[in-house]
């Protein structure tokens, strides 16, 4: 079920065109809050500002001239959209992005630097997965999914590569889940080069399909989408990175939205870097004491995006009272 290393080997010499390596950094402040060794690996200096450019990319790079010439298509929350989009546009190709109707304005907005249509459909992403799937089928265009897909997975897959070459001995790996595209592709990397490694996802509640089904046992589907995290918004997980997560997972955990906030703030202040809530979770699950942390650890934290506004933080800090 895992990623095999020689695809995200391929994939890390494919990509390095499109979604070149991003740095990974001692956080002095986490490390002293945690007394453990906190590392970020900025993914939100990605061309989008988020992961996703990788395994966008390496699907892109993939496909036949044929392909190429009609077009791609995906649904997203935002942030494979944007990946998929630049991608797309790099390569000259036609892309179309349905996204869901409560997806942000600024997220919106984000879009208008690529020449890929969007459309707002559905209620949730699930329901905007639906329209691009039925245009796969009425216009021929390549579907490419935001992480159940073993080429946007070996994409992903390639920060595993880059964080242990940066830094050989990883004790702990924290990231964010909303399909289990990132954290199923960067297990994978980890269990062929460093095995010892204990991974660790995070999700809110309202949007913690993993987080259930890793305990449930099971693959649980949630009724409705209700965090502001919009970005981890499936309502159920892939079933292949379910079983890479049962396999190889320490533990799964969810986090409030307010304490995502309250993270995202803290980031913000202390290491000047603006994120969204569904990265800030990580760190809020280390705070909280929702995730162990031991003295002298190594622990990389995902950095995974960074595409919000600044009257969304200003919305959320109201609404939550911090």
């Amino acid at each position: 079920m895992l990623i095999p290393l020689p695809d995200i080997q391929a994939a890390a010499e494919r990509i390095k065109q499109l979604s070149p390596p991003t740095p990974l950094v001692p956080s002095d402040y986490f490390s002293r809050k945690l007394g453990a060794n906190i590392f970020l690996k900025l993914e939100i200096l990605n061309p989008t500002h988020s992961f996703k450019t990788r395994g966008a990319s390496n699907a892109v790079l993939q496909l036949s001239e044929a392909q190429r010439a009609k077009g791609v298509v995906t649904a997203s929350g935002g942030n494979h959209g944007l990946g998929l989009a630049y991608a797309a546009q790099a390569l000259n190709l036609p892309a179309r992005i349905y996204l869901p109707e409560n997806t942000p304005k600024s997220k919106v907005d984000d879009f208008s630097s690529f020449q890929a249509q969007t459309i707002l459909t559905g209620a949730n992403w699930n329901e905007s997965n639906q329209s691009a799937l039925a245009a796969v089928e009425r216009d021929g265009l390549t579907y490419i999914h935001p992480f159940d897909d073993a080429a946007v997975m070996a994409g992903q897959a390639t920060i595993g590569l880059e964080l242990l070459e940066a830094l050989p001995r990883v004790d702990a790996l924290v990231a964010s889940i909303g399909g289990g595209g990132l954290i199923a592709g960067i297990t994978s990397a980890l269990a062929a080069k460093s095995p010892a490694t204990q991974i660790y996802g995070v999700e809110t509640i309202g949007a913690d399909s993993m987080t259930q089904s890793f305990h449930n046992g099971r693959i649980t589907t949630l009724p409705a989408i209700t965090s502001i995290a919009n970005t981890l918004g499936s309502r159920a997980p892939g079933k292949r990175h379910f079983e890479i997560m049962r396999q190889c997972a320490q533990d799964i955990v969810a986090v409030s939205d307010a304490a995502a906030v309250a993270a995202l703030l803290d980031i913000l202040e202390n290491e000047k870097l603006l994120v969204e809530p569904a990265m800030s979770c990580c760190i809020a699950a280390l705070t909280t004491g929702r995730i162990p942390v031991t003295p002298d650890q190594n622990i990389v934290v995902i950095v995974c995006g960074g595409n919000v506004s600044l009257a969304d933080v200003q919305r959320w800090r109201e609404d939550f009272g911090i």
